[in-house]
């Protein structure tokens, strides 16, 4: 099954897709680990650094994973609520981010969630890689018409097929991001070749979301055919916790920012004339 749509969608005023400059995605996540003014921090050295969007997580720690079929469920609802911001805190984070200007949304968990990020105005909705088969949130996501950008880590052919059906239904704009599901991921095991393979089949954007440590891979990525790419970002990488760790800095993110560029333009930069001077020497024959 090939499914057909245009491989250029909007998101908050950007648009997305092929032949757009690669755009960046600042995941601060949950790498405030529940610290409002650092959450904050994030957000200005991101916005700062020129990340094209900002991502949030929008969660309920005790509904976020399933204790019937998770095994490490009880660990991380202790994690993720150490880490879970107040909703008033929630709202004070995004209301910073919008004052700054950025554009913002969120990955959700639960349908509970919606109405919220709703409320505060996201310009998408991101599916983590272990929700793109929690159809029941795909179908209320779908509702809300806004563009969804989903992570096809662990993902089947089938299941990603299932979940794009349900956005065709709807004729929802999405963007499918290559990942590997590894906090860190070596790089070795990036497996870029799949990007290529996604645009092969879903005639939609398609993106990189990366794990590993450092500014490599981005570019390669895009030169892969990535054309946006998700980092999660700190700014203190000697936190442990969380994703902290592993995740890339404000001078980073500029640096991400030049190196995809030029990419981009090694890509689609031509000048015919720069080929003048050797096309005397094409030999026209029948």
């Amino acid at each position: 099954m090939t499914f057909i749509k245009s491989r250029k969608i909007n998101i908050g005023g950007l648009s997305v897709g092929d032949y757009e400059e690669p755009k960046f995605i600042s995941e601060i996540g949950v790498n405030h680990l529940g610290d409002i003014d650092r959450m904050k921090n994030m957000i200005k050295l991101s916005y700062e650094a020129g990340a094209d969007f900002i991502k949030f997580q929008t969660y309920n720690a005790k509904t976020r994973y399933n204790l019937k079929t998770n095994k490490k469920a009880k660990e991380f609802i202790k994690l993720t609520s150490s880490w879970q911001l107040s909703l008033e805190e929630n709202v004070e984070a995004w209301n910073y981010a919008q004052s700054l200007g950025a554009k913002v949304f969120t990955s959700i968990y639960d349908v509970g969630e919606i109405k919220f990020a709703m409320d505060m105005g996201t310009i998408a909705f991101k599916i983590a890689a272990f929700e793109l088969v929690n159809l029941k949130l795909i179908k209320e996501v779908a509702e809300t018409k806004i563009p969804v950008i989903a992570s096809v880590g662990m993902a089947s052919e089938k299941e990603i097929d299932k979940f794009v059906e349900i956005l065709h239904k709807k004729d929802i704009p999405y963007i499918l991001l290559h990942c590997i599901s590894s906090y860190p991921l070596e790089k070795k095991f990036s497996y870029l070749e799949n990007i290529h393979k996604l645009k092969s089949k879903y005639a939609c954007p398609v993106g990189h979301s990366d794990h590993t440590l450092g500014t490599e891979i981005p570019s390669l990525a895009v030169a892969a055919g990535a054309c946006i790419i998700e980092k999660h970002f700190t700014d203190n990488i000697k936190l442990r916790e969380s994703d902290n760790f592993f995740s890339v800095t404000y001078d980073e993110v500029i640096e991400i920012k030049q190196k995809m560029k030029k990419v981009f333009s090694f890509l689609h930069n031509k000048n015919e004339k720069t080929e003048d001077y050797m096309r005397d020497f094409k030999k026209y024959t029948n």
